[in-house]
């Protein structure tokens, strides 16, 4: 599965900054997101493209108040920006 820098946003909740995959958008301030992790805990899901792991358990509800920007790097695919 290759991941786009239009499916990978910064997000801060709870004052922690994390990156999120958006899987879908609900509406046009909802979306649904899958956590981005560097390292391999719970049996997370590796991702080739942004050799990253994404925590399948952790899917969830953001608004556009959460999201703070793209994760990306060059606006190219994201590829170990963190």
């Amino acid at each position: 599965m290759d991941i786009y820098s239009q499916n990978v946003y910064e997000v801060i909740e709870n004052n922690i900054k994390k990156y999120v995959l958006i899987v879908y958008n609900i509406s046009k301030n909802h979306y649904v997101g899958l956590s981005i992790h560097s390292t391999n805990l719970n049996n997370f899901l590796y991702i080739e493209s942004i050799n990253k792991y994404i925590d399948i358990e952790s899917l969830k509800e953001y608004s556009r108040a959460n999201i703070k920007r793209f994760g990306i790097c060059k606006r190219k695919i994201f590829k170990n920006c963190s």
